[in-house]
Protein backbone atom coordinates (compact mmCIF):
# COMPACT_ATOMS: atom_id res chain seq x y z
CA UNK A 1 0.00 0.00 0.00
CA UNK A 2 0.94 3.57 -0.57
CA UNK A 3 2.27 5.89 1.97
CA UNK A 4 1.67 9.33 2.25
CA UNK A 5 3.39 12.55 3.37
CA UNK A 6 3.21 15.96 3.53
CA UNK A 7 5.61 18.24 2.60
CA UNK A 8 6.54 21.28 3.90
CA UNK A 9 6.77 24.01 1.54
CA UNK A 10 9.76 25.37 1.01
CA UNK A 11 11.44 28.86 -0.93
CA UNK A 12 14.31 27.11 -1.58
CA UNK A 13 16.35 24.85 -3.55
CA UNK A 14 15.45 21.10 -2.71
CA UNK A 15 18.24 18.93 -2.12
CA UNK A 16 19.92 16.95 -5.04
CA UNK A 17 21.03 13.47 -4.22
CA UNK A 18 22.54 11.00 -6.77
CA UNK A 19 24.03 7.52 -6.36
CA UNK A 20 27.34 7.95 -8.40
CA UNK A 21 29.97 5.11 -7.01
CA UNK A 22 28.75 1.37 -5.50
CA UNK A 23 31.75 -1.12 -4.09
CA UNK A 24 30.47 -4.73 -3.53
CA UNK A 25 32.93 -7.13 -1.34
CA UNK A 26 31.25 -10.39 -0.29
CA UNK A 27 27.67 -10.37 -1.96
CA UNK A 28 26.43 -13.34 -3.15
CA UNK A 29 29.26 -13.83 -6.41
CA UNK A 30 30.22 -10.87 -6.08
CA UNK A 31 34.12 -10.98 -4.11
CA UNK A 32 34.52 -7.79 -5.39
CA UNK A 33 32.77 -5.30 -7.58
CA UNK A 34 32.55 -1.74 -8.11
CA UNK A 35 30.43 0.57 -9.87
CA UNK A 36 31.08 3.96 -11.50
CA UNK A 37 27.97 5.94 -12.80
CA UNK A 38 28.10 7.65 -15.91
CA UNK A 39 28.38 11.40 -14.67
CA UNK A 40 31.30 10.21 -11.84
CA UNK A 41 34.04 11.84 -13.43
CA UNK A 42 32.32 14.78 -14.36
CA UNK A 43 31.47 15.67 -10.52
CA UNK A 44 34.81 14.64 -9.40
CA UNK A 45 35.96 17.31 -12.42
CA UNK A 46 33.81 19.71 -11.11
CA UNK A 47 31.15 19.95 -13.67
CA UNK A 48 27.21 19.65 -12.26
CA UNK A 49 25.46 20.50 -15.00
CA UNK A 50 23.81 18.21 -17.80
CA UNK A 51 24.60 15.06 -15.48
CA UNK A 52 23.53 11.73 -17.31
CA UNK A 53 20.79 9.38 -16.55
CA UNK A 54 20.75 5.90 -17.78
CA UNK A 55 23.17 2.85 -16.35
CA UNK A 56 22.61 -0.54 -18.35
CA UNK A 57 23.82 -3.62 -16.89
CA UNK A 58 24.59 -6.39 -19.11
CA UNK A 59 25.54 -9.90 -18.55
CA UNK A 60 25.30 -13.65 -18.59
CA UNK A 61 22.38 -15.36 -16.33
CA UNK A 62 23.54 -15.30 -12.49
CA UNK A 63 26.72 -13.18 -12.83
CA UNK A 64 25.33 -10.18 -10.51
CA UNK A 65 23.29 -8.19 -12.55
CA UNK A 66 20.54 -8.51 -9.83
CA UNK A 67 23.09 -8.26 -6.89
CA UNK A 68 23.08 -4.34 -7.38
CA UNK A 69 19.41 -3.97 -7.40
CA UNK A 70 19.42 -6.41 -3.64
CA UNK A 71 22.08 -4.78 -2.42
CA UNK A 72 20.73 -1.22 -3.11
CA UNK A 73 17.13 -2.81 -1.41
CA UNK A 74 19.40 -3.79 1.40
CA UNK A 75 20.77 -0.17 1.62
CA UNK A 76 16.92 1.15 1.51
CA UNK A 77 16.14 -0.67 4.50
CA UNK A 78 18.63 0.10 6.44
CA UNK A 79 18.70 3.98 5.87
CA UNK A 80 15.16 4.26 6.80
CA UNK A 81 15.92 2.59 10.14
CA UNK A 82 15.29 -1.44 9.51
CA UNK A 83 16.55 -4.34 10.49
CA UNK A 84 18.90 -6.74 8.51
CA UNK A 85 16.23 -9.48 7.27
CA UNK A 86 16.72 -12.96 8.83
CA UNK A 87 17.69 -14.20 5.48
CA UNK A 88 21.14 -11.53 4.88
CA UNK A 89 22.80 -14.79 5.57
CA UNK A 90 22.51 -16.27 1.73
CA UNK A 91 23.30 -12.87 0.84
CA UNK A 92 27.00 -12.95 2.15
CA UNK A 93 29.44 -14.85 -0.34
CA UNK A 94 30.48 -18.55 0.77
CA UNK A 95 33.91 -17.49 0.84
CA UNK A 96 33.82 -15.28 3.75
CA UNK A 97 32.16 -14.14 6.90
CA UNK A 98 31.26 -10.62 6.22
CA UNK A 99 30.14 -8.19 3.18
CA UNK A 100 31.98 -4.72 3.03
CA UNK A 101 30.04 -2.21 1.22
CA UNK A 102 30.06 1.36 0.20
CA UNK A 103 28.11 3.98 -1.49
CA UNK A 104 28.96 7.29 -2.78
CA UNK A 105 26.45 9.67 -2.89
CA UNK A 106 26.78 13.65 -4.63
CA UNK A 107 24.42 15.57 -2.65
CA UNK A 108 23.77 19.50 -3.54
CA UNK A 109 22.17 21.97 -1.47
CA UNK A 110 21.49 25.36 -0.65
CA UNK A 111 24.47 25.71 1.08
CA UNK A 112 27.23 23.24 0.07
CA UNK A 113 27.74 20.40 -2.55
CA UNK A 114 29.46 17.00 -1.02
CA UNK A 115 30.92 14.00 -1.90
CA UNK A 116 29.04 11.47 0.91
CA UNK A 117 30.58 7.92 0.78
CA UNK A 118 28.69 5.96 3.75
CA UNK A 119 30.73 2.58 4.47
CA UNK A 120 29.06 -0.77 6.11
CA UNK A 121 30.01 -3.47 7.08
CA UNK A 122 27.90 -6.78 8.12
CA UNK A 123 29.14 -9.90 9.92
CA UNK A 124 28.13 -11.98 12.76
CA UNK A 125 28.21 -10.53 16.29
CA UNK A 126 26.36 -12.77 18.79
CA UNK A 127 25.83 -15.83 15.91
CA UNK A 128 23.44 -13.31 14.19
CA UNK A 129 24.44 -11.06 11.35
CA UNK A 130 24.37 -7.73 12.09
CA UNK A 131 26.21 -4.28 11.00
CA UNK A 132 29.06 -4.40 12.79
CA UNK A 133 31.05 -1.10 11.44
CA UNK A 134 29.45 2.11 9.58
CA UNK A 135 31.52 5.24 8.31
CA UNK A 136 30.11 8.28 7.22
CA UNK A 137 32.69 10.22 5.53
CA UNK A 138 32.74 13.55 2.74
CA UNK A 139 34.81 15.63 0.75
CA UNK A 140 33.30 19.17 -0.08
CA UNK A 141 33.35 21.11 -2.85
CA UNK A 142 35.45 24.76 -2.69
CA UNK A 143 33.37 26.72 -4.82
CA UNK A 144 36.31 29.60 -4.15
CA UNK A 145 39.43 27.15 -4.99
CA UNK A 146 37.03 25.52 -7.65
CA UNK A 147 37.96 22.05 -5.98
CA UNK A 148 37.21 19.11 -4.03
CA UNK A 149 38.69 20.03 0.01
CA UNK A 150 40.23 16.30 1.88
CA UNK A 151 38.19 14.01 2.79
CA UNK A 152 36.95 14.10 6.73
CA UNK A 153 35.30 11.61 8.74
CA UNK A 154 31.79 12.69 9.98
CA UNK A 155 30.58 9.86 11.89
CA UNK A 156 32.13 6.03 13.04
CA UNK A 157 30.94 3.36 14.94
CA UNK A 158 31.86 -0.44 15.57
CA UNK A 159 30.15 -3.42 17.43
CA UNK A 160 27.76 -1.08 19.15
CA UNK A 161 29.95 1.96 20.02
CA UNK A 162 30.79 5.35 18.80
CA UNK A 163 34.41 5.06 18.04
CA UNK A 164 35.08 8.21 16.28
CA UNK A 165 36.50 10.65 19.35
CA UNK A 166 35.58 14.12 18.50
CA UNK A 167 31.39 12.64 18.20
CA UNK A 168 32.03 10.27 21.29
CA UNK A 169 33.08 13.94 23.24
CA UNK A 170 30.09 15.84 22.11
CA UNK A 171 27.39 13.24 23.60
CA UNK A 172 26.48 12.67 26.62
CA UNK A 173 27.54 9.40 28.53
CA UNK A 174 23.82 8.92 29.20
CA UNK A 175 23.56 9.39 25.38
CA UNK A 176 25.64 6.92 24.33
CA UNK A 177 24.28 4.14 26.50
CA UNK A 178 20.96 4.73 25.14
CA UNK A 179 22.29 4.49 22.23
CA UNK A 180 23.95 1.20 22.90
CA UNK A 181 20.64 -0.06 24.88
CA UNK A 182 18.38 0.82 21.27
CA UNK A 183 21.02 -1.02 19.42
CA UNK A 184 20.40 -4.37 21.60
CA UNK A 185 16.89 -4.07 21.10
CA UNK A 186 16.63 -3.74 17.73
CA UNK A 187 19.96 -6.11 16.97
CA UNK A 188 20.43 -5.82 12.63
CA UNK A 189 19.60 -2.35 12.69
CA UNK A 190 21.92 0.47 11.69
CA UNK A 191 23.65 1.84 14.60
CA UNK A 192 23.87 5.77 13.11
CA UNK A 193 20.25 5.18 11.42
CA UNK A 194 18.08 3.04 13.59
CA UNK A 195 15.35 5.75 13.95
CA UNK A 196 15.65 6.21 17.98
CA UNK A 197 19.44 6.39 17.74
CA UNK A 198 19.35 9.14 14.51
CA UNK A 199 16.96 11.35 16.61
CA UNK A 200 19.25 10.67 19.76
CA UNK A 201 22.28 11.61 17.70
CA UNK A 202 20.22 14.65 16.08
CA UNK A 203 19.22 16.04 19.71
CA UNK A 204 22.68 15.77 20.91
CA UNK A 205 24.39 17.16 17.75
CA UNK A 206 22.25 20.21 17.22
CA UNK A 207 23.96 22.79 19.40
CA UNK A 208 26.98 22.15 17.80
CA UNK A 209 28.00 23.94 14.81
CA UNK A 210 30.76 21.56 13.88
CA UNK A 211 28.52 18.84 13.13
CA UNK A 212 26.31 21.08 10.42
CA UNK A 213 27.42 18.87 7.88
CA UNK A 214 26.79 15.59 9.91
CA UNK A 215 23.19 16.99 10.65
CA UNK A 216 22.76 17.45 7.15
CA UNK A 217 22.99 14.11 6.20
CA UNK A 218 21.22 12.03 8.89
CA UNK A 219 18.53 14.13 7.72
CA UNK A 220 18.77 13.86 3.68
CA UNK A 221 19.96 10.41 3.56
CA UNK A 222 16.62 8.40 5.44
CA UNK A 223 14.43 10.96 3.37
CA UNK A 224 16.47 10.30 0.26
CA UNK A 225 15.98 6.37 0.89
CA UNK A 226 12.53 6.44 1.31
CA UNK A 227 10.85 8.76 -0.83
CA UNK A 228 13.50 9.02 -4.01
CA UNK A 229 14.87 5.82 -4.14
CA UNK A 230 12.78 3.31 -5.89
CA UNK A 231 13.62 -0.69 -6.54
CA UNK A 232 11.30 -2.78 -8.69
CA UNK A 233 12.63 -6.44 -8.21
CA UNK A 234 11.68 -8.81 -10.97
CA UNK A 235 10.31 -11.17 -8.37
CA UNK A 236 7.27 -8.17 -7.36
CA UNK A 237 6.48 -8.56 -10.90
CA UNK A 238 5.74 -12.51 -10.48
CA UNK A 239 2.05 -11.88 -10.14
CA UNK A 240 1.74 -9.86 -13.36
CA UNK A 241 2.74 -13.71 -15.04
CA UNK A 242 0.26 -15.24 -12.75
CA UNK A 243 -2.54 -12.83 -14.12
CA UNK A 244 -3.94 -12.50 -10.81
CA UNK A 245 -2.25 -8.74 -9.79
CA UNK A 246 -0.72 -6.04 -11.32
CA UNK A 247 1.75 -4.34 -8.56
CA UNK A 248 1.39 -0.51 -9.62
CA UNK A 249 4.46 1.22 -8.46
CA UNK A 250 3.33 4.78 -7.32
CA UNK A 251 5.03 8.04 -7.29
CA UNK A 252 2.84 11.34 -6.80
CA UNK A 253 4.31 14.45 -5.85
CA UNK A 254 1.31 17.20 -6.45
CA UNK A 255 2.17 20.75 -4.55
CA UNK A 256 2.85 19.82 -0.83
CA UNK A 257 1.53 16.36 -0.65
CA UNK A 258 3.52 13.33 -1.64
CA UNK A 259 2.44 9.58 -2.39
CA UNK A 260 4.64 6.63 -3.00
CA UNK A 261 5.04 2.61 -2.76
CA UNK A 262 2.94 0.30 -4.77
CA UNK A 263 -1.03 -0.62 -5.07
CA UNK A 264 -1.57 -4.31 -6.04
CA UNK A 265 -4.58 -3.86 -8.43
CA UNK A 266 -6.75 -7.53 -8.69
CA UNK A 267 -7.14 -8.28 -11.95
CA UNK A 268 -10.09 -10.81 -11.43
CA UNK A 269 -12.22 -9.11 -8.36
CA UNK A 270 -13.03 -5.51 -7.62
CA UNK A 271 -10.31 -3.69 -5.65
CA UNK A 272 -11.49 -1.45 -2.40
CA UNK A 273 -9.04 0.96 -0.95
CA UNK A 274 -9.10 4.10 1.49
CA UNK A 275 -10.93 7.10 0.07
CA UNK A 276 -8.22 9.12 0.17
CA UNK A 277 -5.70 6.54 -1.71
CA UNK A 278 -8.73 6.17 -4.35
CA UNK A 279 -8.17 9.93 -5.09
CA UNK A 280 -4.10 9.94 -5.62
CA UNK A 281 -4.82 7.17 -7.47
CA UNK A 282 -6.87 8.63 -9.88
CA UNK A 283 -4.30 11.13 -10.58
CA UNK A 284 -1.61 8.46 -11.35
CA UNK A 285 -4.00 6.34 -14.14
CA UNK A 286 -4.61 9.81 -15.57
CA UNK A 287 -0.51 9.61 -15.42
CA UNK A 288 -0.20 6.74 -17.02
CA UNK A 289 -2.83 6.79 -19.77
CA UNK A 290 -0.98 9.85 -21.33
CA UNK A 291 2.13 8.05 -21.07
CA UNK A 292 0.64 4.89 -22.39
CA UNK A 293 -1.36 6.01 -24.86
CA UNK A 294 2.01 7.64 -26.57
CA UNK A 295 3.79 4.42 -26.41
CA UNK A 296 0.56 2.52 -27.99
CA UNK A 297 -1.37 4.66 -29.35
CA UNK A 298 -4.64 2.47 -29.87
CA UNK A 299 -4.79 1.54 -25.63
CA UNK A 300 -6.14 3.73 -22.88
CA UNK A 301 -6.54 3.17 -19.64
CA UNK A 302 -9.23 4.13 -16.90
CA UNK A 303 -11.04 3.62 -14.33
CA UNK A 304 -14.98 1.87 -14.00
CA UNK A 305 -17.44 0.91 -11.62
CA UNK A 306 -16.55 3.11 -9.01
CA UNK A 307 -18.73 3.00 -5.85
CA UNK A 308 -18.70 3.87 -2.47
CA UNK A 309 -17.96 1.23 -0.08
CA UNK A 310 -16.90 0.57 3.56
CA UNK A 311 -14.24 -1.30 4.26
CA UNK A 312 -13.39 -3.89 7.18
CA UNK A 313 -13.07 -1.51 9.71
CA UNK A 314 -15.78 0.82 8.93
CA UNK A 315 -13.64 3.69 7.25
CA UNK A 316 -14.67 5.12 3.92
CA UNK A 317 -13.37 3.30 1.05
CA UNK A 318 -13.98 3.27 -2.48
CA UNK A 319 -14.69 -0.08 -5.02
CA UNK A 320 -13.14 0.08 -8.08
CA UNK A 321 -11.80 -2.17 -11.40
CA UNK A 322 -8.75 -0.82 -13.69
CA UNK A 323 -9.85 -0.94 -17.54
CA UNK A 324 -7.99 -0.73 -20.71
CA UNK A 325 -9.89 0.91 -23.55
CA UNK A 326 -9.67 -0.28 -27.09
CA UNK A 327 -11.70 0.93 -30.01
CA UNK A 328 -14.29 2.45 -27.79
CA UNK A 329 -14.78 -0.93 -25.82
CA UNK A 330 -13.87 -1.75 -22.16
CA UNK A 331 -11.64 -4.81 -21.64
CA UNK A 332 -10.28 -5.79 -18.45
CA UNK A 333 -6.78 -5.70 -17.78
CA UNK A 334 -6.48 -9.72 -17.44
CA UNK A 335 -6.71 -9.89 -21.06
CA UNK A 336 -3.81 -7.53 -22.18
CA UNK A 337 -0.61 -8.79 -22.94
CA UNK A 338 2.38 -9.36 -20.27
CA UNK A 339 4.02 -6.27 -21.50
CA UNK A 340 1.49 -3.72 -21.60
CA UNK A 341 0.62 -4.83 -17.58
CA UNK A 342 4.44 -4.33 -17.28
CA UNK A 343 4.42 -1.30 -18.69
CA UNK A 344 1.10 0.09 -16.52
CA UNK A 345 3.27 -1.27 -13.30
CA UNK A 346 6.21 1.00 -13.45
CA UNK A 347 5.64 4.08 -15.53
CA UNK A 348 4.12 6.13 -12.68
CA UNK A 349 8.40 5.46 -11.19
CA UNK A 350 9.26 6.35 -15.49
CA UNK A 351 7.70 9.56 -14.91
CA UNK A 352 9.08 10.93 -11.66
CA UNK A 353 12.25 9.56 -12.67
CA UNK A 354 12.01 11.60 -15.72
CA UNK A 355 10.92 14.68 -14.35
CA UNK A 356 12.55 14.63 -10.43
CA UNK A 357 16.63 14.93 -10.45
CA UNK A 358 16.92 13.44 -7.20
CA UNK A 359 14.89 10.08 -8.14
CA UNK A 360 16.96 7.04 -8.77
CA UNK A 361 14.94 4.16 -10.54
CA UNK A 362 15.96 0.51 -10.44
CA UNK A 363 14.26 -1.56 -12.68
CA UNK A 364 15.41 -5.72 -12.90
CA UNK A 365 14.96 -6.80 -16.44
CA UNK A 366 13.18 -3.72 -17.87
CA UNK A 367 12.98 -5.42 -21.20
CA UNK A 368 10.66 -8.58 -20.01
CA UNK A 369 7.75 -8.22 -21.84
CA UNK A 370 8.41 -5.49 -24.07
CA UNK A 371 9.48 -5.19 -27.87
CA UNK A 372 12.56 -5.13 -28.83
CA UNK A 373 12.21 -1.62 -31.19
CA UNK A 374 10.18 -0.12 -28.04
CA UNK A 375 12.45 -0.81 -25.45
CA UNK A 376 15.19 0.80 -27.56
CA UNK A 377 13.16 4.03 -27.91
CA UNK A 378 12.45 4.46 -24.36
CA UNK A 379 15.98 4.00 -23.12
CA UNK A 380 16.95 6.59 -25.88
CA UNK A 381 13.99 8.95 -24.44
CA UNK A 382 15.17 8.45 -20.57
CA UNK A 383 19.12 8.96 -21.65
CA UNK A 384 18.19 12.32 -23.78
CA UNK A 385 15.61 14.21 -21.87
CA UNK A 386 15.33 12.54 -17.87
CA UNK A 387 16.46 14.16 -15.22
CA UNK A 388 16.60 11.42 -12.48
CA UNK A 389 18.49 8.32 -12.68
CA UNK A 390 17.33 5.02 -14.25
CA UNK A 391 19.51 1.86 -13.41
CA UNK A 392 18.38 -1.19 -15.31
CA UNK A 393 19.04 -4.78 -15.75
CA UNK A 394 18.39 -6.45 -19.68
CA UNK A 395 19.23 -9.40 -21.17
CA UNK A 396 17.69 -7.25 -24.74
CA UNK A 397 20.94 -5.61 -26.43
CA UNK A 398 18.58 -3.19 -28.40
CA UNK A 399 19.41 -0.64 -26.25
CA UNK A 400 23.14 -0.75 -26.36
CA UNK A 401 22.62 0.33 -30.03
CA UNK A 402 21.01 4.13 -28.07
CA UNK A 403 23.36 3.95 -25.28
CA UNK A 404 26.97 5.26 -24.93
CA UNK A 405 29.06 3.22 -23.81
CA UNK A 406 30.09 5.23 -20.73
CA UNK A 407 26.16 4.40 -19.85
CA UNK A 408 27.06 0.35 -19.55
CA UNK A 409 28.04 -1.78 -17.28
CA UNK A 410 28.66 -5.17 -17.95
CA UNK A 411 29.54 -8.43 -15.59
CA UNK A 412 32.50 -10.35 -15.95
CA UNK A 413 33.40 -13.78 -15.32
CA UNK A 414 35.65 -13.45 -12.22
CA UNK A 415 34.27 -12.87 -9.41
CA UNK A 416 37.21 -10.72 -7.63
CA UNK A 417 36.01 -7.99 -10.26
CA UNK A 418 32.76 -8.20 -11.28
CA UNK A 419 31.81 -5.59 -13.27
CA UNK A 420 33.80 -3.40 -16.06
CA UNK A 421 32.81 -0.74 -18.38
CA UNK A 422 33.86 -2.26 -22.19
CA UNK A 423 37.31 -0.04 -23.16
CA UNK A 424 38.07 0.42 -26.44
CA UNK A 425 34.91 1.54 -27.81
CA UNK A 426 35.82 3.41 -30.87
CA UNK A 427 33.00 6.45 -32.10
CA UNK A 428 31.68 4.81 -34.87
CA UNK A 429 31.43 1.36 -33.27
CA UNK A 430 28.11 -0.53 -32.51
CA UNK A 431 28.24 -1.01 -29.28
CA UNK A 432 25.72 -4.17 -29.41
CA UNK A 433 28.04 -5.71 -32.28
CA UNK A 434 30.97 -4.97 -30.32
CA UNK A 435 30.12 -6.52 -27.07
CA UNK A 436 29.20 -9.29 -29.68
CA UNK A 437 32.34 -9.37 -30.73
CA UNK A 438 33.97 -9.29 -27.14
CA UNK A 439 32.10 -12.16 -25.99
CA UNK A 440 33.49 -14.69 -28.88
CA UNK A 441 36.94 -13.03 -29.38
CA UNK A 442 37.29 -11.76 -25.95
CA UNK A 443 39.73 -8.34 -26.34
CA UNK A 444 38.75 -6.74 -22.42
CA UNK A 445 40.48 -6.85 -19.72
CA UNK A 446 38.76 -9.56 -18.14
CA UNK A 447 36.58 -12.11 -19.47
CA UNK A 448 33.08 -10.94 -20.17
CA UNK A 449 31.66 -14.36 -21.14
CA UNK A 450 32.12 -18.18 -19.67
CA UNK A 451 32.42 -20.28 -22.72
CA UNK A 452 30.04 -23.17 -23.57
CA UNK A 453 30.35 -26.01 -25.23
CA UNK A 454 27.58 -26.73 -27.66
CA UNK A 455 29.07 -30.45 -28.01
CA UNK A 456 28.99 -31.00 -23.81
CA UNK A 457 25.18 -28.90 -23.99
CA UNK A 458 24.20 -31.72 -26.54
CA UNK A 459 25.74 -34.42 -24.79
CA UNK A 460 24.17 -33.66 -21.56
CA UNK A 461 20.25 -33.55 -23.19
CA UNK A 462 21.26 -36.86 -24.09
CA UNK A 463 22.22 -37.96 -20.77
CA UNK A 464 19.60 -36.48 -18.98
CA UNK A 465 17.08 -38.40 -21.99
CA UNK A 466 18.60 -41.45 -21.09
CA UNK A 467 17.63 -41.71 -17.38
CA UNK A 468 13.99 -42.66 -18.52
CA UNK A 469 15.15 -45.88 -19.68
Amino acid sequence: MISDKMIVEDDGMEELVRIIHIEINGIKNVCHGEIYFNDYNSILKGNFNNLKSVLGIYGPNGSGKTTVLELTKILKDILTGKKLKKTIGYFINNQTDTANISYTFFIQTKSSKLLLTYNFIIGKIDDIYQICYEKLSSKEFSEDKQKWLPKVTLMECENKEVTLKKIQSKITKESLIELRVAQEIDQGASFIFHDRNRKILLEQLKSKDAENKLIDVLNILPTYAETKLIIIENDVMGSINLNTLVPINIYLDSQNHLAYGGIPINLTNPNVIPETIFNDLKIVIKQIDIVLNSIIPSINLEITNIKEQHLKDGSPGISFEVVSLRNKKFIPLKYESEGIKRLISVISSMIAAYNNPSICLMIDEFDSGIFEYLLGELVEIIDESAKGQFVFTSHNLRALEKLSYKSIIVTTSNPKNRYIQLAGVKSNNNVRDYYYKNIVLGGQSESIYEETKNYKIKRAFRKAGSLNE
